[in-house]
């Protein structure tokens, strides 16, 4: 009876399919490059300055002075992403 079973699914890598293609959800909206490039800098610039938690939680969050939240106003734009580089890295003057 056991010749009968198909394969264990334990030797499909995970968030792969067991025809070893990875699931993309039908709504999924693929980045840009250059708005990936800008999102993933904000990203490693807020991690390195604030920990991986607090980044998390402030490329997350409203901020007074920023149209919408940082990870999203980063992403849309060159603009947007000096905009949350200023809040994250102010000048001492």
């Amino acid at each position: 009876m056991a010749a009968d079973t198909p394969e264990s699914p334990v030797d499909t890598p995970p968030g792969r399919s067991p025809g070893g293609r990875r699931f993309i959800p039908r709504n999924a909206v693929r980045l840009a490059p250059d708005a990936a490039e800008r999102q993933g800098r904000i990203t490693r610039m807020a991690i390195e300055m604030l920990g991986a938690s607090d980044a998390i939680l402030f490329l997350n969050s409203q901020h007074d002075g920023l149209a919408d939240r940082p990870l999203a106003l980063a992403t849309t734009s060159e603009d947007g992403l000096q905009s949350v580089l200023r809040l994250l890295t102010p000048t001492t003057a």
